[in-house]
């Protein structure tokens, strides 16, 4: 059994929409071919990556129909490949939320992603002394009923229309509460600002996961001396596709070269993954 990168942003040309290569994000990304990809998995043991599609109109221009046309592009190669898609709840009226999820559930999504920072929205906005946002509440009562996870950005991000007020995890904590058979994981682990926060909410909330994408592998223990305590319900993830990442499989390799227990590192990077996230 090999390892699993559970946080990737590896976006297929085909699957964008043509306007994305003209966003004002602030950051140029250049597409691989899904045969480079596979290439580079296949030469660290990665048995299949996680692929984050979501919708940021904001920031990419991407918009619900995103992880369905990813869908289509890797359906070829289906057990290489899992589908995180999402909405971004601010922006559909309660019928359109409804429609997308199930939309996007048929097609075979494995999990969704809430991304607070380039969506403009709080994590907990759905509760009534944060605004009572209905559609926000939908997404994550729809996820816990049909058992798939949701995963939330924590932590800064660096694109010129991010709103980083946003980034604390301290919101997900009444999530955990308000939903306590959804799955939540906490992408980034707050980084960098919010990490003692993250790791505390991981460690008390039996339904918050944690999730090291985009930390560079040896800095991790300066983030999370304490990374083996929370092992167990702990997620690797690589964040190629976002600025900073040189690879998917220069990143693992620089994970499985800390020094933790080797149990810790399979956990993170093949047994945990597996238990969250199917491929298609």
């Amino acid at each position: 059994m090999g390892y699993v990168d559970a946080h990737t942003h590896v976006w297929f040309k085909e699957a964008l929409p043509k306007d994305f290569f003209f966003n004002d994000s602030g950051y140029e990304y250049t597409p691989p071919s899904v045969q480079d990809i596979i290439k580079e998995m296949d030469s660290v043991n990665i048995d299949y990556i996680v692929i984050i599609a979501y919708p940021s109109r904001e920031i990419w221009l991407t918009k619900e129909d995103f992880p369905i046309n990813m869908i289509r592009v890797v359906k070829e190669y289906a057990n290489r490949f899992s589908i995180v898609g999402g909405i971004e709840p601010n922006k559909l009226s309660l019928n359109e939320a409804k429609e997308w999820l199930e939309k996007q559930y048929e097609a075979g999504v494995s999990g969704f992603k809430l991304h607070p920072v380039h969506s403009h929205v709080k994590p907990n906005a759905y509760r009534d002394e944060e605004g009572g946002l209905k559609q926000l509440e939908l997404l994550y009562e729809f996820a816990q009923d049909h058992s798939l996870p949701v995963i939330i950005h924590t932590g800064t991000s660096v694109f010129l229309k991010a709103r980083n007020k946003y980034a604390d995890p301290i919101f997900v904590d009444d999530i955990a509460v308000d939903f306590p058979r959804l799955k939540i994981v906490l992408a980034h682990m707050g980084r960098p600002n919010y990490v003692p926060t993250a790791f505390q909410l991981v460690r008390i909330r039996k339904n918050i996961y944690g999730e090291i994408s985009s930390i560079p592998p040896k800095k991790l223990l300066e983030y999370l001396p304490r990374i083996e305590e929370i092992s167990y319900k702990t997620i690797y993830g690589s964040d190629y596709g976002g600025p900073g990442i040189k690879g998917i499989s220069y990143n693992l390799k620089e994970f499985l070269s800390i020094k933790i227990s080797e149990k810790a590192k399979f956990d993170m990077a093949s047994n945990n993954p597996r238990a969250l996230y199917k491929p298609l």
